[in-house]
């Protein structure tokens, strides 16, 4: 039938050696579809049940390979890596293989020079060989090559798609310019998460990419949903080890809170994302919360929770003193928090739309405010 992958052979033996190869998949994983589809087509479609998943530690797809076995009832066998060059891991996977799928490659890349002389018409030995025939995995001309030299394409087949589900209950509502102005805030600007969720199982994680499960999406704007939805801001980084994780916050003025976004191109990312929470400062004193106490790398105590060096260190020495950090000590229930003593932070009101019924509170706009042209650094 058009469309329909293709199948390995029935009359393969059930324990066929198989190594899944694939160039670097990034530092998002979730934003990573096409790759994942790959993954579960090959495993739930193209093998047969009882194959032998070949894992060697540092290859792209080695993190995947024991939850793809017991999700679709294959087995996986460790590769001994010892004095094993990280470029060379690949290959020792396809050197004990029978079988050979390609999830995804780039051009000039180790994962592609490898196919290439496995394909090589030269070799004695050419072995079975598939690869993705998505564009964004294995380029059209790359593809072409591949199949003219008898490797065989198939079409990986998502499994679902990513929704959440619509509610019309507790609308949210911009913010008047009162309700800004009312309040002393602190701000809690969150970010994609790249891992699991905080607190969330491995194993779990791995289904919702495998598996393309809604909550799989770790956007910055379903990192927000997550906590309302939750009401708790999770606490995630120990700023002094022994102590309490915290939860950071910055006194940075909302209305300057857009014009202080920046590039930090050392780290391939903006220091923070324009969506989080708005919360009023007597309310954080109560809880707890206290602002930062910024001191020179000679004057660190090393057990004070709240102390943070005044300025890094190394080349392009950063003040840190200008991000006016505040810190909560463990997590924070947002339960209780007064419908006015907190505020939903969005980028434009095009995003306020996906968080009705998600929250009691105003939403404000950050791209409402007024601000200069990022910089970067």
């Amino acid at each position: 039938m058009p469309g329909r992958s293709p199948s390995i052979p029935r009359s393969r033996l059930p324990n066929q050696q198989v190594a899944l190869l694939s160039s670097h998949l990034g530092r998002w994983p979730h934003r990573r579809h096409d790759w994942f589809a790959a993954l579960a087509t090959v495993c739930r479609k193209l093998l047969r049940p009882g194959s032998t998943l070949i894992q060697v530690d540092g290859t792209t797809t080695a993190p995947y390979l024991q939850r793809c076995a017991s999700l679709f009832g294959h087995s996986v066998v460790s590769k001994n890596t010892t004095k094993v060059t990280r470029s060379d891991r690949d290959r020792l996977a396809v050197g004990n293989a029978d079988l050979i799928v390609v999830l995804a490659t780039r051009n000039d890349s180790r994962t592609k020079s490898l196919v290439d002389k496995l394909l090589d018409p030269s070799q004695t030995h050419r072995p079975e060989l598939w690869f993705s025939s998505t564009r964004s995995l294995v380029a059209d001309e790359i593809a072409a090559t591949w199949k003219h030299l008898g490797a065989r394409p198939f079409d990986p087949q998502p499994t679902g798609s990513v929704t959440l589900p619509a509610t019309t209950t507790n609308r949210l509502r911009l913010a008047s310019q009162h309700e800004i102005h009312a309040v002393d805030w602190l701000v809690h600007c969150t970010r994609e998460c790249s891992g699991p969720w905080p607190g969330q199982d491995h194993n779990d994680y791995l289904d919702d990419l495998i598996l393309d499960r809604p909550s799989r999406d770790h956007s910055v704007q379903n990192t927000l949903r997550r906590i309302l939805s939750e009401r708790r801001l999770r606490a995630v980084s120990k700023p002094v080890r022994g102590a309490a994780a915290a939860v950071s916050f910055t006194a940075c003025p909302l209305q300057q809170l857009a014009s202080r976004r920046t590039f930090r191109a050392h780290r391939g990312r903006w220091d923070f994302e324009p969506y989080g929470l708005a919360i009023s400062r007597d309310w954080l004193l109560a809880q707890g919360t206290r602002p930062v106490v910024y001191r020179d790398h000679s004057d660190l105590m090393g057990n004070d929770p709240f102390e943070q060096p005044a300025r890094s260190q190394g080349k392009g020495r950063y003040d840190w003193r200008t991000e006016q950090e505040w810190r909560h000590p463990g997590d924070i229930d947002l339960g209780s928090i007064p419908a006015d003593s907190a505020l939903v932070l969005v980028h434009s009101d095009d995003d306020i739309d996906a968080l009705d019924g998600h929250g009691p509170w105003p939403v404000a706009a950050i791209s409402r405010f007024d601000k200069t042209q990022p910089a970067i650094q």
